[in-house]
């Protein structure tokens, strides 16, 4: 087990967005949590969040902690807080997840939306009577327990963490079989639509310059958005590079193939998707989400954020607003890490420096 990337590694994760850490995780832990998984989980059911009970488990988070991915993590990013969560992800055989994978970018609000385009308001994303879908003041969590706003006053309508890293349980190495898939290379384009919407002023996430929070289908459905409209812009460049994987029917992702013990490690801002399991057999991974540690934030451990789970950590995992000191704004401090994503990223300087220089 590898407790740091060689120079080769490390430059294909800042390339790519992502990278597979194979035979990361023992297999005598992945046997038991998977055993623990599959009792609480009915085989026909999907949660995008298993209880607490689940996610909060030892032979859950062992995972991480008995693994390389702690010292991994620590080489490449520098300290983060102690994860004591984490989402655990069951795609039951032959289910469709709707047919088609939703693509985006973790930290936005996900629920009910309205069923005809007549009631989105286009320009702003929004549905023309907000308050059935977003409560009156906008307050309601969503399905991932997202918030639609960040901060108090609505500059920021996304959550961000430093790195996602997905622990493979069950065989995904056939594509097909419900693989985590990326677009592959285009983080370095989200953080390019963060910096747009930073220098124009706008919101930065859904519903800023570039990325309405709701659109419309090539079949008049409305969709909740996950990315911005430059990301959709390149979704078609990609398609050619997987145009030829047999069995896999969405070309622009990368399928992440996996066996178990395997893990990913990607970027916040690497577009992703589960994708639809068209395989005989359950699949499973868990998932924990890391942010560095950021100087100067007194909620850095505490157990009100979910650390390891959340994917908004500058609020409480509930949708708390938490309180800062004046010498610490969690809000910009966020901002600027959307706008230079390998700032987190210790281990990581001597490749992304030389690279920018060389650009």
């Amino acid at each position: 087990m590898t407790e740091d990337l060689s120079r080769k590694q490390k430059r294909q994760f800042k390339k790519d967005g992502f990278i597979v850490i194979k035979n990361a995780v023992p297999a005598a832990l992945i046997d038991r949590a998977k055993e623990k998984i599959l009792a609480s989980l009915p085989d026909n059911e999907r949660r995008l969040l298993a209880p607490a009970a689940l996610a909060t488990h030892p032979d859950i988070i062992s995972l991480f902690y008995g693994s390389c991915l702690d010292a991994l993590l620590h080489n490449l990013m520098g300290p983060f807080p102690p994860l004591i969560s984490c989402q655990v992800a069951m795609t039951p055989p032959f289910d469709q997840l709707g047919g088609e994978p939703g693509t985006h970018v973790d930290g936005s609000w996900s629920g009910d939306i309205p069923d005809s385009a007549d009631e989105i308001d286009l320009k702003l994303g929004r549905p023309k009577h907000a308050v059935a879908y977003f409560g009156e003041n906008d307050e309601k969590r969503g399905t991932n327990d997202g918030q639609l706003w960040i901060d108090p006053e609505r500059r920021i309508s996304t959550g961000s963490y430093t790195a996602l890293v997905g622990i493979c349980l069950s065989d995904q190495s056939i594509p097909g079989n419900g693989q985590f898939a990326v677009l592959k290379g285009l983080h370095e384009e989200v953080e390019a639509a963060f910096i747009k919407q930073r220098d124009t002023g706008s919101i930065i996430g859904p519903e800023g310059t570039g990325w309405p929070r709701m659109k419309i289908s090539r079949r008049g459905a409305p969709y909740m958005n996950g990315l911005p409209d430059a990301i959709r812009a390149r979704k078609a460049d990609l398609a050619a590079a997987n145009k030829n994987i047999d069995g896999w029917p969405w070309p622009e992702l990368t399928p992440v193939l996996m066996e178990p013990g395997d893990a990913v490690l990607a970027l916040h801002s690497c577009p992703h998707a589960p994708t639809p399991n068209l395989g005989p057999n359950p699949r499973i991974n868990v998932y924990f989400r890391v942010r560095r540690l950021r100087q100067g934030n007194p909620h850095e451990g505490s157990r009100r954020v979910g650390h390891g789970v959340s994917d908004h950590p500058d609020r409480g995992y509930f949708g708390q607003f938490l309180e800062y000191p004046d010498s610490y704004d969690p809000w910009q401090t966020s901002i600027d890490k959307l706008c230079n994503h390998w700032d987190e990223w210790d281990g990581m300087q001597a490749i992304t420096k030389k690279r920018s220089q060389t650009n």
